[in-house]
């Protein structure tokens, strides 16, 4: 393969790595309603700061119910289809499984028989706002090739690229199945990814649809689909101001499950519950899944509001500077601003920041130098851990700086070394020097010089 081409590839896949979402993250700071949940998970996002806010066993196995269609949609969302003018006609022979269903009072219909041709925009509105087995199956059937597994396994392999670690489906519709599992985190996971798909907003959030062709074959009332969510329903005991529809679920061997969105004064949330009971300690019919949605949705509103704990304009402390020219300190500062979700029933003055500052800066110092770090640590948990940042430059001492190194230099390993150095070689020298001395003498002692006679000695001038 050619150089540009494999570059190519690669800069592509890193693209596509890089817009993946992230796992959703666990909460860090604890915070919980003031009433009672009834759902045995749940899962509250704040999508403004990607935090989640509250949690309730949101790694607990569950299952799913209809919030599994959420999942069909964004595949055939991402099939590349135009979802406007590709269309669909209903089969009887993938219907009849679903008569021989051993819950039927877990179905919901869209009133959709054999022979209708629909679009795939007319099926996923059927399925997001009523559930409608018969628009699920039609589109799993559709874009499976008339194999609904080939589908199931499409809705694995997106679960698994998105971070949905615990979930697996077994059906598209919804149906009850002891191997289709999944947990509140991950449900989040998913519905946090499917509001950034093209066109599932808009689908799941509307209130009612009609199909454009339902006049034509006189279905105009029964085709009318409405939300199954009524807290979007202004005339309902249940409407709560600001919430969005998405998607409800129910399995009579399970519980009842909702996925919404919630949107007041800026404030955007994502809210999952699910396995909420079905009746209540009398055996009457309870809609708990919407109570319970009411109570974190409306608390969250009440309660929780963003705080700016750190700005890029904090000063945190004063840092010693050596051998600095003008000044003997810089102040520090976050290289980063902190805000989170806080709730106004605990004490934010609980958060402890903790600051950890380099030992012996040394002139020169840049504007914007990592000089050390802050924590914010809230009951044991780190929340946050920034940079702290030199506010300003320090420039260096010249006379300060070469004063500074002179009792250095005699304390060096360097000088150290010479000086050790300087010592061997001097005793060294001395014993060199004494060896050679001892034998000068011993030389001489061999061969003493003749001393003068008189005989030997040579006659004088006369004077």
């Amino acid at each position: 393969m050619p150089a540009k081409r494999l570059t190519a590839l690669l800069l592509t896949l890193l693209c596509c790595i890089m817009l993946l979402p992230q796992p959703v993250p666990a909460k860090a700071i604890s915070f919980a309603p003031t009433e009672p949940i009834a759902s045995e998970s749940a899962v509250l996002l704040n999508l403004d700061l990607d935090t989640v806010v509250y949690e309730k066993n949101a790694d607990m196995k569950q299952m799913p119910a209809t919030l599994a269609q959420i999942m069909t949609a964004i595949v055939v969302l991402e099939s590349g289809v135009d979802i406007e003018t590709e269309t669909v006609t209903a089969q009887q022979a993938w219907f009849d499984p679903l008569y021989d269903y051993e819950s039927p009072t877990d179905l919901r219909y869209a009133q959709i028989n054999a022979g209708d041709v629909l679009t795939v925009e007319d099926l996923l509105y059927a399925m997001l706002l009523t559930s409608s087995c018969e628009a699920a199956t039609m589109l799993a059937m559709h874009f499976g090739e008339g194999d609904e597994s080939a589908f199931v396994d499409k809705m694995n392999t997106k679960a698994q690229v998105i971070g949905m670690p615990n979930t697996r489906f077994t059906n598209a519709v919804g149906l009850y199945s002891a191997r289709q599992v999944t947990t509140a985190r991950d449900m989040m996971q998913m519905l946090r990814y499917a509001m950034t798909v093209p066109r599932f907003e808009n689908i799941a959030c509307a209130v009612r649809y009609t199909p454009a062709s339902a006049e034509l074959k006189g279905k105009t009332e029964d085709w009318t689909w409405t939300h199954s969510n009524i807290m979007c329903d202004t005339e309902s005991k249940y409407f709560c101001t600001g919430v969005k529809g998405i998607k409800t679920g129910n399995l009579q061997e399970w519980g009842r499950a909702i996925a919404c969105k919630a949107s007041r004064d800026g404030n955007n949330y994502l809210l999952v519950c699910l396995k909420s009971p079905m009746y209540d300690e009398n055996g009457a019919s309870r809609f708990y899944h919407l109570e319970d949605a009411t109570t974190i949705i409306e608390w969250a509103f009440s309660h929780l509001s963003y705080q700016k704990l750190l700005t890029t304009n904090t000063e945190i402390d004063e840092v010693k500077v050596e051998n600095a020219k003008d000044t003997d300190y810089v102040i520090v500062k976050p290289a980063l601003g902190y805000s989170c979700i806080w709730c106004d029933t605990m004490d934010i003055n609980l958060i402890q920041q903790i600051i950890t500052i380099d030992e012996n800066v040394q002139a020169p110092v840049k504007e914007g130098q990592k000089l050390g770090t802050i924590k914010l640590k809230h009951s044991g948990e780190v929340l946050a851990e920034i940079d702290l940042i030199a506010a300003s430059s320090v420039e260096r001492s010249f006379w300060s700086y070469n004063l500074s190194i002179i009792p250095g230099f005699f304390k060096s390993d360097f000088l150290g070394i010479a000086w050790k150095s300087a010592l061997w070689l001097s005793v060294i020298y001395l014993v060199i020097c004494i060896v050679c001395y001892i034998i000068y003498r011993r030389q001489k002692a061999k061969h003493p010089r003749p001393r003068r006679t008189v005989a030997n000695e040579r006659p004088r001038r006369p004077q």
